[in-house]
């Protein structure tokens, strides 16, 4: 199915959006609450270095995400943008939603003066490199955690 990209509209996300955001986490591999989403957005909301939009159709609500984040750095002239989250409705994929969320989020990095745009994804998420890819992301490295809990 093929979505006209003019029925869906993105926006800054509000804390009504919290049931529907907390549906995509948990289609991420993030479990979470209403009320624990509700209480990061309103966190994140309150950063001048975090965007957090939402992609919505008038027909059927929240549709997708992206979570940006501003970092300086020492290593380049301007700021970096990192999508630390970025998920669409699995039933929604593929109609397009995903690529206008990245559109948003890098006008939004570049407005802001970031110099590149970075993101990261598990290494089992093939599906994911190959769309970060088609969008003119290089795959430069690889990403290590540690977890402090």
């Amino acid at each position: 199915m093929t979505l006209s990209l003019e029925s869906v509209r993105v926006r800054v996300a509000l804390p009504g959006d919290a049931p529907a955001m907390a549906a995509l986490l948990d289609q991420l591999g993030y479990p979470t609450t209403v009320a624990d989403t509700e209480a990061r957005l309103a966190r994140l909301t309150e950063s001048a270095a975090d965007h957090v939009l939402v992609a919505e159709r008038a027909s059927v609500g929240v549709t997708g995400l992206v979570v940006l984040h501003r970092a300086p750095v020492l290593h380049r002239t301007g700021d970096v943008g990192i999508i630390m989250a970025l998920v669409v409705d699995e039933r929604r994929r593929g109609e397009g939603v995903g690529e206008r969320l990245v559109r948003w989020a890098a006008a939004l990095a570049r407005d802001h003066g970031c110099a590149a745009l970075q993101v990261t994804t598990h290494h089992r998420r093939d599906g994911a490199h190959r769309f970060y890819e088609r969008l003119g992301f290089e795959h430069t490295g690889r990403r290590y955690v540690l977890s402090l809990h």
